[in-house]
């Protein structure tokens, strides 16, 4: 009984690190801004994805509004020296 248990909590304890410590992808809500590694998948950073208030979500970055697709523009994202591409 006791070894049930503990085997519960264990698993309890790995299921809730690994949900807590998953990336982003883009267009998905992330919660540090201007954040990149372990916060969103490679090629993408938090922000904001318009000029607005709004949630945070990881975009994916840029140098030019070419890079972006179409109805984004590629803008500066706060709190970072990045771009991301972020609606118009």
């Amino acid at each position: 009984m006791k070894r049930r248990w503990i085997f519960g909590a264990l698993l309890f304890v790995f299921v809730v690190t690994a949900a807590c410590s998953s990336e982003s992808e883009p267009g998905e809500v992330c919660d540090v801004p201007g954040g990149t590694t372990d916060v969103c998948v490679p090629g993408t950073v938090c922000g904001r994805p318009t000029n607005g208030p709004g949630p945070l979500v990881c975009l994916f970055i840029c140098d030019k509004d070419k890079d972006c697709p179409k109805d984004y523009a590629c803008r500066p994202v706060e709190r970072t020296h990045l771009k991301g591409c972020r609606a118009k």
